[in-house]
């Protein structure tokens, strides 16, 4: 049994074409064969089949090669080897054919080189269309990746930029971007010295990571853009240009600057708090205790020691609170469940007539830490506050999932009129940072639940991270 072979004939001659055929034959094919004599009749069987190889006379009535090569490159059979069986064609029509895109010719005298030649072009005919596949499978992934992919040259200007990239830098099209942008360092770096320090270390390690870029965007507008890439040297070790990947990182900036300003509002609140309260009451009770000796007979002694008691009674209040407030500043370096047992226990010591109890539900990833971990703490550590200052509870749970965490109590809850006070306002900004929801159940005499909704998977990313990726 040969080998299964298509094979399309341009050929007017049936006795040259069963030739062809009987020449197959003997190489070890077994053709299934049409001939066809016009452009038309060609048209039908490219419409009609699929070819394997197509074997063309050179000159014809009513057709030639190099038409019928035309007509097999205009249907789109870009990779369809064709070779020319001839009678008679001259050197230098032959070499206009190969220029044209034949990829064999032979004489029809002098066969013994026909089945070579099949075998040659049938292989390279597959190495072809793999490449072209590879090719083609390369730019899908660079037209519609969502990650931006560049190259561009050491001095600063690009050569290619996938849609995403122009869209991120606030371009048109990638046409937009290469035609406008001729200097990455002036006209899209919005730090001075930035593009400098992003060569200096591609110099010097060969590739950047997580290289954090502001950026003046096409539009006017200014955005984020984490950078990964790495240079590409010729056999000279010079370099020839840098090519990498881009992610828009706007949005991320962003909330961490949020989360910044709350920290920061946070720092500011205990300082004045323990300025204007704990440093007070302090100050009284030294003072209080200086004068003591020099209180004249009769003095109500007792009522002066009472009230220093209960002066240092708020001061150690005032800075326990403090304390319990900063303890989360290092919460990125341990996971959620140890930060959120941490709190728990502290709460219990801190108000031991009401019931802390903590519970995690399977699916909650037991290692799961980080920045974004930590904000939840937070979320749970204000609630929880909230609670034992205002509620007077005598119960409180807090349930861990892996989108969903839950902090409610029995105490004395409140109504829809009570207006938000800076610890819920504080819990909300935190959720909506996190890309997440706050919602919040309450009722005069019935207690509260508070409920942080995380957004799938988000969580999942910081799950065995220290801190910054």
């Amino acid at each position: 049994m040969g080998v299964p072979l298509r094979v399309l004939l341009v050929e007017d001659s049936e006795d040259d074409a069963l030739l062809l055929l009987r020449e197959l034959r003997r190489g070890g094919y077994e053709p299934v064969s049409r001939r066809v004599e016009t452009a038309g009749g060609m048209e039908a069987a490219l419409e009609e089949e699929a070819w394997d190889l197509v074997i063309s006379d050179h000159s014809m009535p009513a057709f030639n090669s190099l038409a019928a090569l035309e007509l097999v490159r205009g249907k789109g059979f870009v990779d369809l080897p064709f070779i020319i069986v001839s009678g008679r064609i001259g050197e230098d029509a032959a070499v206009s054919a190969m220029k044209a895109g034949v990829h064999d010719y032979i004489m029809k005298d002098n066969l013994t080189r026909l089945n070579s030649a099949i075998e040659r072009e049938l292989g390279d005919a597959e190495v072809r269309r793999q490449r072209r596949q590879a090719e083609e499978n390369y730019r899908s992934i660079f037209e519609n990746a969502v990650e931006g992919i560049f190259q561009t040259t050491a001095e600063g200007k690009f050569l290619t930029a996938n849609p995403a990239l122009a869209r991120m830098y606030g371009y048109d099209s990638p046409e937009d971007l290469l035609g406008k942008v001729s200097s990455i360092g002036d006209q899209l770096y919005a730090e001075p010295g930035r593009r400098e320090e992003f060569g200096r270390l591609i110099q010097r390690d060969g590739f950047v990571q997580d290289f954090e870029m502001k950026i003046s965007r096409g539009d006017g507008k200014v955005a984020w853009t984490s950078v990964n890439a790495r240079a590409v040297r010729d056999a000279e070790g010079s370099v020839v240009f840098y090519e990498g990947f881009a992610k828009d990182t706007t949005e991320q900036k962003r909330a961490e600057e949020a989360l910044g300003e709350i920290r920061e509002a946070e720092r500011r609140r205990i300082a004045r708090e323990l300025h204007d309260v704990v440093l007070q009451d302090l100050t009284y009770a030294l003072q209080s205790l200086r004068i003591a000796s020099r209180m004249p007979e009769g003095a109500d002694r007792e009522a002066e020691t009472a009230r220093q008691v209960e002066a240092l009674e708020r001061s150690v209040a005032g800075i326990r609170d403090a304390i319990y407030d900063l303890r989360l500043e290092g919460a990125g370096e341990q996971t959620l469940m140890r930060s959120l047992e941490s709190l728990v226990e502290l709460n219990r010591q801190m108000a031991p007539a009401c019931s802390f109890q903590l519970s995690a539900a399977g699916d909650f990833p037991a290692t799961l830490r980080g920045p974004l971990a930590a904000e939840v703490a937070r979320v749970v550590q204000e609630a929880l506050a909230n609670v034992r200052r205002h509620a007077a509870a005598s119960r409180v749970t807090v349930s861990l999932g892996r989108e969903l965490v839950e902090v409610r109590d029995d105490g004395r809850g409140f109504g829809s009129e009570t207006p938000a006070g800076m610890g819920l306002t504080g819990m909300r900004e935190r959720a909506q940072s996190l890309g997440g929801e706050l919602e919040v159940e309450a009722e005069p005499g019935r207690g509260t639940l508070v409920r942080l909704r995380i957004p799938p998977g988000l969580l999942d990313g910081d799950e065995g991270r220290n801190g910054k990726a």
